[in-house]
């Protein structure tokens, strides 16, 4: 059902959701954003274990911010900043799952299509954005191909001290970006080979109209997120 969506309600929703984050001012707000977040997935069709498997690659980070603002600002204020941030990342990935690449990309451009009277590249902003969006799941794929491959050569993950484990997920980071650089790299040769920027006006196979149903799902889904940001 949420698939057949315009990009465009979609893309409004995540926004809404993002802005409710971070106006809501306590765990229990927090705790209502989880919860309609898995029924989000759970209409759309998408695992939560998915989304969990995707997010890997923002665990470390979520986990420095948790260590640093416990100590600043104790237990209640680090669980809350690494909560934001991790449903933050779990709905931008639900958004990639119940979207197609092409969709939001059109979606973006027609959204900022009243910027391009100013002369600004909306359709390169648009494209760069979606393809951002896209590489959040692959940057997953691609750490957890490259902690397998170090794993079968002995980097200790698991079963050893806190400095080792550390220095064992520190080692990931360059054969990650240097396999991101690769994709980039297939990607802009793919783009040059479908001639990407040709055209002046970009064409699209498929004229989608924004619906009355769009309309109501972003009506319900912004209420929604009103409804959890104004938690007391």
């Amino acid at each position: 059902m949420l698939r057949v969506v315009d990009a465009r309600a979609k893309i409004g929703l995540l926004v809404a959701y993002s802005v409710a984050l971070f106006c809501t001012g306590n765990l229990l707000g927090l705790g209502v954003a989880t919860a309609l977040l898995a029924a989000v997935a759970f209409v759309g069709g998408v695992p939560v274990a998915r989304l969990l498997r995707e997010g890997a690659f923002a665990y470390p980070i979520v986990g420095f911010l948790l260590v640093y603002n416990v100590a600043a600002s104790g237990w209640l204020a680090g669980i809350a900043v690494a909560l934001r941030l991790l449903l933050l990342v779990w709905a931008s990935l639900l958004l990639m799952a119940l979207s197609t690449p092409a969709e939001l990309s059109e979606g973006l451009r027609r959204l900022f299509s009243p910027l391009g009277r100013l002369g600004l590249p909306v359709r390169d902003f648009a494209t760069s954005l979606s393809i951002a969006l896209r590489f959040m799941p692959l940057l997953s794929e691609e750490l957890r191909a490259v902690r397998a491959a170090q794993a079968s050569r002995g980097a200790a993950f698991e079963d050893a001290g806190l400095v080792r484990r550390l220095r064992a997920y520190g080692g990931l980071m360059v054969p990650v970006l240097v396999g991101l650089f690769r994709r980039a790299d297939r990607l802009a040769a793919a783009m040059e080979a479908r001639c990407y920027g040709a055209s002046g006006e970009p064409t699209s196979l498929v004229e989608r109209r924004f619906s009355a149903g769009d309309g109501a799902v972003l009506l319900v889904g912004v209420a929604a997120c009103v409804a959890f940001a104004l938690v007391p």
